[in-house]
């Protein structure tokens, strides 16, 4: 396996890290403050990445996919993870004396019925593990931080609350990213993809049909805005294929009706 470095955003203990460790226990895991630290670091270096691009309640990371996007660089797979977020403190912290509570926005978005029912104040940091972490640092009893349960195996802090997400059916998606093919088990048989279609009647339309003409299953289909271009939009669109030879078929057909149509990587369909 040609895989030796992984680069995440986020620190030891956090899901990324949690997931990446058991992928990959033998390589080398390297940790980045931010997405754009992490796609910078992947081209650089030539290595891969893990990158979070969607959550099953707080919809898709807007960033992450952005600068997946802007990098060029490929899909090599896809991870589903279990998302139990937790409120946490430090071992002398009390439940009822909390007052801030800091994480990730995303988790933060996802805990926020809880939230907002116990009137924190809240504080939106870069990671969810770097807010546990940040406790140690400040030792601050009305401070918490949301991050996985599996920080109750670490007895500088305790769990003052589990599965407080909005609702317990918490995923996220991961993807593999990289300018070389890892040597994976790799049979192909999914796609993520960006569509612009022409500024005509019916453009996106057409294109759609496309995939309904093929009988092709598409699992995603999203508009973001276009940015440097007011009003003008762009789709990020997921489908599987039911063999290779499909996409050439496909993207041939698209770009007849559309202005662009860019893939973004052909890989395996996550399989738990």
């Amino acid at each position: 396996m040609n895989i030796y470095k992984v680069a995440y955003q986020g620190d030891i203990g956090s899901y990324s890290y949690e997931l990446l460790v058991n992928l990959f226990p033998n390589v080398e895991s390297v940790p980045c403050s931010s997405f754009s630290e992490l796609i910078s670091f992947v081209k650089k270096e030539k290595v891969h990445g893990l990158l979070p691009v969607e959550n099953s309640i707080a919809g898709t990371v807007n960033e992450a996919y952005e600068e997946l996007i802007e990098s060029n660089l490929n899909i090599f797979g896809e991870y589903i993870k279990k998302i139990d977020h937790a409120l946490i403190g430090l071992p002398n912290s009390e439940i009822g004396n909390i007052k801030k509570v800091k994480s990730h926005p995303q988790a933060l978005q996802q805990c926020n019925q809880y939230l907002n029912k116990n009137h924190f104040e809240l504080i939106p940091i870069f990671d969810t593990a770097g807010g546990v972490f940040q406790l140690l640092e400040e030792l601050d009893v009305t401070v918490a931080a949301i991050a996985g349960s599996h920080f109750e195996k670490d007895k500088r802090f305790k769990i003052l609350k589990k599965k407080i997400s909005n609702h317990d059916e918490n995923f996220t998606r991961f993807l593999l990213i990289g300018d070389m093919q890892p040597n994976l088990n790799y049979q192909p048989n999914k796609v993520s993809s960006v569509l612009i279609s022409d500024d005509k009647p019916g453009s996106l339309l057409k294109a759609l049909n496309v995939f309904e003409l093929l009988n092709i299953n598409l699992t995603k289909l999203e508009s973001r805005p276009i940015l440097g271009r007011p009003w003008e939009y762009k789709f990020y669109v997921d489908f599987e294929l039911k063999n290779v030879a499909e996409l050439e078929i496909i993207v041939n057909k698209i770009l007849e009706v559309s202005k662009e149509f860019k893939i973004l990587g052909l890989y395996p369909k996550f399989s738990p």
